[in-house]
């Protein structure tokens, strides 16, 4: 096969760089004290590693300095690089995964900017260790959607997952497909495909559209989860006895959900995640035979983060993460021999992440994964038997965390009542320091979790205090508490933002004349709607690809194209056009007081740049002051590191003239054009 879409090269000898770059020939500083914008705004160097069944290869997803993706393979033997796949422009290796003891597949995907989930384009690549018999193996099943070699677009496309890697089976996968047009999806397919020339065949059929399957150890697909659009996205579970589904049941959105994680080894038990009769998820065991529940796992104040599955041919579930503040491990199977030695490692580092990204079949090798809220992930190869573990790789290592600033857990009581979850990372120092609120994006779903961010250790590194606050309607603490955010866009998420900002001041955190407001996505409409509703209570404002006419939402972007999106708009923020008006920031401009600066992407697909402009206008007709950054060939954030450190340049340069060093000093708010 010639260069189509990627291509392969072979090195030699740089597993030394590699590990090299984990001990760091230096960071790069700026001015001899903080870390320079450039190395916060690179891009991961590696985002996994997964070391081969026998342990005689490791695989690592890489980027380069463009972002541009890669997949490479190295001999743990000789330290050589055998082979790189590299993907041209935005394109990337998400996720990959070792089929057999030599051959390694990995899923492509696109990602338009920083904001953006990457999305899959259904097409799967795959090589030898030694770079022989490397292809595209599966470039869809439509051949109107995707040819393959050809990139799928972001509105025709195909979600393709891995059900089970047929580990008898040295030459095939069973993977599933639902393919994507820009308004709607297909019946999901389970199928075989040859991991080596690409045949497929057909399976199974999930009786939903957009389904999510599951099948158990022997390959069987039993599962199948979908969100019915035409049942207000009610949540439906089928179970597939014999060669027929049956509903195994079907649950109200908001009403609670089961989720199917994984089957126990006899095939005749399923883990699943449960917030039905509990506001938060727990972890239950369900017989499908006897139809009898046990509770494995449940904590009352914040949902499962993640459930630890034992890695190679014979999974087996261990223990559950949590993030109540501070990330949390519980172990659940302690005679199993891999929570024996996790245990071992999880205390040599301790106060960080530790999770197992692989292990070797005879279980002697695992690649473990550590990161903290100073640290971005380094990952460490550990002997079993000799309980020895060594440096591999660093995600990025421009960046000292000796440089870096912890982020500090709150818990605080909104003007309601709401108990509120806060991080606080300070510059080094005696504060109180100017002090920059950072609402996140979502917002219904995601939140702020402890853990290094580059945005924040940028700013905290040049001297601004940054609050992050998981306001009512983030995701992580239960289904009523993300639920009490619909409906209050602008009302009750954007008080607990101005709570959390006066607890700060209260606490001798910040100054109150010493305050901006910043944040991207929905954290961009919350810093607008804070000058809105706050307009004594921010001296600046950084708008960052955020929506700024709700009623526009129902209009432009990838949300209303199809109807789960018109569902969710429905749910979150209404109909109700006086409503709307009253909570969206364009048509409120004549309270702002606070300068503001502009942030967009001119092809963001998530949020239209129309958002943006109608934003500036407003300012303009009003005289209100305000700064405009817009790139012409960006997405939902910057994707291109040296827009990023532009960004950076940007933030700094306005968080200076209104409350850091050069505050009060400067002749007056500049106007954008």
């Amino acid at each position: 096969m010639g260069k189509q879409g990627f291509e392969f090269q072979l090195k030699s000898r740089l597993l030394g760089i590699l590990i090299l770059s984990f001990l760091g020939a230096g960071s790069v500083f700026a001015g001899g004290s903080s870390v320079s914008l450039e190395e916060f705004a690179k891009a991961r160097a590696y985002d996994s590693v997964r070391i081969s069944p026998t342990g005689a290869y490791l695989a690592a997803t890489a980027k380069d300095e463009n972002g541009s993706g890669r997949l490479v393979t190295i001999d743990l033997k000789t330290s050589e690089v055998l082979a790189v796949i590299h993907m041209p422009k935005r394109e990337f290796i998400s996720r990959f995964f070792w089929a057999n003891d030599e051959r390694v597949v990995g899923w492509v995907a696109v990602k338009f900017g920083t904001h953006d989930a990457p999305f899959g384009t259904g097409q799967l690549v795959a090589m030898n260790a030694d770079g022989t018999h490397k292809d595209w193996i599966y470039s869809g099943r439509s051949s109107s959607s995707v040819n393959r070699g050809v990139p799928a677009t972001r509105t025709s496309r195909e979600d393709v997952r891995l059900l089970n890697r047929l580990d008898d089976d040295d030459e095939h996968i069973l993977l599933s497909g639902t393919r994507f047009s820009f308004s709607a999806q297909s019946y999901t397919e389970a199928f075989r495909l040859n991991i080596y020339n690409g045949h497929t065949r057909k399976m199974v059929t999930a009786p939903t559209r957009g389904a999510s399957l599951l099948a158990d150890s022997k390959g069987n697909v039993r599962i199948a989860i979908a969100n019915d659009a035409s049942k207000d996205n009610s949540l439906v579970v089928h179970q597939r006895i014999g060669k027929k589904w049956q509903v195994f049941g079907e649950y109200p959105d908001d009403g609670g959900a089961l989720v199917p994680v994984a089957f126990d080894t006899d095939d005749r038990r399923i883990y699943m995640l449960d917030n039905r009769e509990m506001d938060t998820s727990g972890l239950y065991l369900y017989d499908l035979e006897e139809n009898v529940v046990t509770e494995v796992f449940h904590d009352p104040f914040v949902d499962i983060s993640d459930v630890q599955i034992t890695p190679g041919r014979d999974p087996k579930v261990i223990g559950v993460f949590t993030d109540p503040d501070y990330p949390k491990y519980t172990v659940l199977d302690v005679d199993n021999p891999v929570s024996h030695w996790f245990a071992k490692v999880r205390q040599r580092f301790t106060g960080y992440r530790v999770r197992t990204t692989s292990m070797t079949h005879d279980g002697k090798v695992a690649i473990i994964a550590v990161r903290s809220d100073t640290t971005p992930t380094n990952y460490f190869i550990y002997e079993v038997e000799t309980d020895s573990i060594n440096p591999l790789l660093k995600v990025l290592p421009g960046i000292d965390p000796k440089l870096m600033r912890p982020m500090e857990i709150y818990k605080l009581e909104a003007r309601d009542g709401t108990e509120l979850m806060v991080h606080l990372t300070q510059p080094e120092g005696k504060g109180p320091f100017p002090l920059i609120v950072h609402p996140h994006g979502g917002p219904h779903g995601p939140r702020d979790y402890w853990g290094y961010n580059p945005e924040v250790q940028m700013l905290a590194s040049r001297g601004y205090s940054v609050l992050q606050v998981n306001f009512r309607g983030s995701g992580g603490y239960g289904r009523a508490f993300e639920s009490s955010g619909y409906g209050e866009w602008g009302a009750k998420m954007q008080d607990d933002l101005t709570d959390a900002t006066l607890w700060a001041i209260k606490e001798g955190f910040a100054e109150r004349d010493k305050v901006c407001i910043s944040g991207a996505s929905y954290g961009g409409y919350a810093s607008m709607m804070g000058a809105v509703r706050e307009p004594d209570l921010y001296a600046c404002v950084v708008a960052y690809a955020g929506v700024y006419d709700l009623k526009l939402m129902f209009e432009k972007g990838d949300i209303p194209s199809q109807e789960s999106g018109l569902i969710f708009l429905r749910k979150v923020i209404g109909e109700d056009e006086e409503l709307l008006r009253q909570r969206s920031p364009v048509y409120n401009l004549d309270r702002v007081k606070a300068p503001v600066l502009i942030v967009h992407g001119k092809e963001d697909r998530r949020v239209d740049i129309e958002h943006a402009y109608r934003l500036r206008k407003g300012l303009k007709e009003l005289g209100k002051p305000y700064e405009w950054l817009m790139k012409p060939k960006e997405g939902h954030g910057f994707y291109k590191p040296e827009n990023q450190v532009d960004y950076f340049e940007h933030i700094l340069a306005f968080f200076d003239k209104y409350i850091g060093s050069a505050a009060g000093t400067s002749a007056g708010s500049s106007t954008g054009a």
